[in-house]
Formats: structure tokens, sequence, C-alpha cells
């Protein structure tokens, strides 16, 4: 419990004894553990009921007052703070057989947020975010299409070989444990803008080349806190409708959908597999799928002011590069042909 402030370590104690909290906590990861026993501390102090008195009296109210009660605790903290007392205490509920709570008014929140980010909308917000991880966090995240959680589970090991071969786009190479759940990752990549920082974060010390080393270096309330930060009025004063980490795998779904490419290989990048083809594909070569991306890239770049035009250099940069490869070819079966002359 290091993250618990000693003055709540007694509080904490006795939370851990409660039935309902040790069955909510049971299969939680450390980190996990600790960020959701501070909400519960942070819940019993500011609605004054411990965890069985809240269930009891969830139990005899209607489930809409139970949400307004959730809504109210959590009403004058910040933004990352209020976003994660509701998450958990709804965590909380269902972990303890509360699976009733009306939806309309979260599922009206995110149908505000559910629009990506624009191309515009995420160069302004990095004009606004000061060092180098937190820039880092939004190209990777705009790059690679992946939720907040695996963009910031991503260590040196899973870019470590096509970085240091000099390949881009950059195979993020994930292990097992990230796929074959509800929300997968896709088979994805990383595009010039992040390799570039990348580098620079390696060259300045801020990136370890130690496999386990993280990519990203900050957790992710540093991450939420400093996006909502930066998009706030006086700043790049953003739409509030669209949501600060979800936007951005928007924004890289949205740039698949224009640059037009096949729908299983989208899935594959985007981590859809579930009833699709690309669930049970064969073929996860990432040569063929990085072929896919780099086609789709000019629409994915941030910094990228005409991806048609960007579009149609690539495609010529693609066939002059087959023509080099077959100019390669007749030339070597010439050399060969003119050297079984001489031997005759």
């Amino acid at each position: 419990m290091t993250n618990i402030p000693h003055e709540n370590s007694p509080i904490a104690q006795d939370l851990l004894k409660s039935p309902s909290v040790e069955r909510w906590l049971r299969d939680k990861e450390p980190k996990t553990r600790q960020n959701y026993l501070g909400g519960m501390i942070q819940f019993r102090q500011l609605s004054g009921l411990s965890p069985e008195e809240f269930l009891d009296w969830a139990k005899r109210v209607e489930p809409v007052e139970v949400l307004d009660l959730i809504s109210k605790t959590a009403d004058g903290l910040k933004p990352a703070a209020k976003f994660n007392l509701r998450i958990q205490m709804g965590s909380f509920l269902r972990h303890s057989g509360f699976n009733n709570l009306p939806k309309s008014k979260i599922t009206y929140t995110l149908q505000d947020w559910h629009r990506g980010y624009k191309k515009e909308e995420v160069r302004k917000l990095l004009s606004f975010l000061d060092s180098l991880p937190h820039k880092l966090y939004v190209y990777v995240a705009v790059e690679s299409g992946f939720r907040i959680r695996t963009v910031l589970s991503i260590k040196y090991k899973h870019i470590r070989e096509d970085l240091e071969a000099g390949v881009v786009p950059v195979a993020i190479r994930l292990g097992p444990e990230f796929y074959g759940k509800k929300k997968s990752a896709g088979f994805s990549f990383l595009g010039e803008r992040s390799v570039q920082l990348i580098k620079e974060g390696i060259k300045n010390g801020i990136i370890k080349t130690k496999d386990e080393s993280p990519l990203i270096t900050i957790e992710y309330a540093a991450v939420y806190d400093a996006l909502v930060r930066a998009r706030e009025p006086g700043k790049a004063n953003l739409d509030p409708k669209i949501q600060p980490n979800h936007g951005f795998r928007k924004y890289f779904e949205d740039a698949l959908d224009r640059a037009g490419i096949d729908a299983n290989q989208k899935a594959m990048l985007e981590g859809h597999f579930a009833g699709t083809r690309p669930k049970h594909y064969t073929s996860r070569d990432w040569d063929e799928l990085r072929k896919v991306y780099r086609e789709a890239y000019p629409q994915i770049d941030v910094d990228t002011a005409n991806p048609e035009l960007a579009t149609k250099l690539v495609s010529q940069d693609d066939k002059l590069a087959t023509l080099e490869r077959r100019i390669a070819q007749l030339t070597l079966q010439v050399e060969q042909l003119l050297q079984e002359r001489k031997r005759k």
C-alpha cells in the first residue's frame, strides 16, 4: 500500500477486512489494488458510508439513486479523480452483484465523447504538452490505435526488432497476453513521428533500452491530468465531447476508414477480431500488414497537411521499389546468361 498516505493506513487495513472489498480486489494487479483501495477510502471519507453500509443502502433504493450518490460524491474532485472514482465504485458494485445501474447518463456522455480528434485538434493539443513522454503518448496512441492501458504497457522489447533494424513503420510485437480477450490489442505499428521521438528519448536517457523498460515513462493519472489541462479553454480549447484518451483510438479508426483499406486487414490493425475473419487469420505476416499500414499512414500521420498527396507519393515510392527489384532480378538473369555463354 505504498501509494496510500500514511494517515490513511488504518482505514485501508480496516477496509481490507471487509468481505466485499476483499472479493472486489482479489484478482486485481498490485497497482490496481492500490488505486482501487485509495478510491474506496476517498468514497468512504466523502460519503460517510462503509462498504457494507453502502451495499445495504443500495439494495433498498432505486438504481438511479445509487448512481446519483456516486456522482454527487465525486463532485468537487479534479477531473481525473472524479472519473476514477466513478469507475471504481461502479466496479465495486458489479463485483457485489449490482448489474442494474442505469446507463442512460453515462451512455449519453460517451455518445457526446464518441467523435474522434481531428488532425488539427491533435496538433493543437500537442502544442500545449511540454514533456517528451506526454507528446510521445499522444503520437503512439494515434499511430497505433491502442487503448490507453495497452499504450502504457508497451515495453522496449515490443519494438526492439524493427527499431534497431531501422525498419519503419515499426511493428509493435506484443505478447500473447494482449490477445484472445474481449478488448484485444491490434497488430499495429508506430510511424515516423513516434519513432523520431523514441530515438530522441533514448538519446536523452528518458527511454531505456532494456527489454522490460516502458516506452511511455508516465502513469495513467499523469497522462489523463495533462490531457485535461491541455484541452481547457485558454489553451487548446477543444470540444469537451471528445473523450480525452479514446478520442485517439477513434482518430486511428477514422484514418483507416479514409484510407479505404481492406476490412479484414483494418480489423487486424484495430484488434476488432470478434465475429470477423481476422480472429482466425493465419497470415499474420508483419510485412504484409506493414505495407497496408504504410499505405494508410498519410491519413494517420498527424503532421501531414495533404494526406492525398502523401498517399500518391507513397504509392509512387512503392511502384519505384517494385521496379528496382524487378530490374535487379533481370540484371541477375542477364549476368547468369552471359556466364553460361562464356562457359560454352
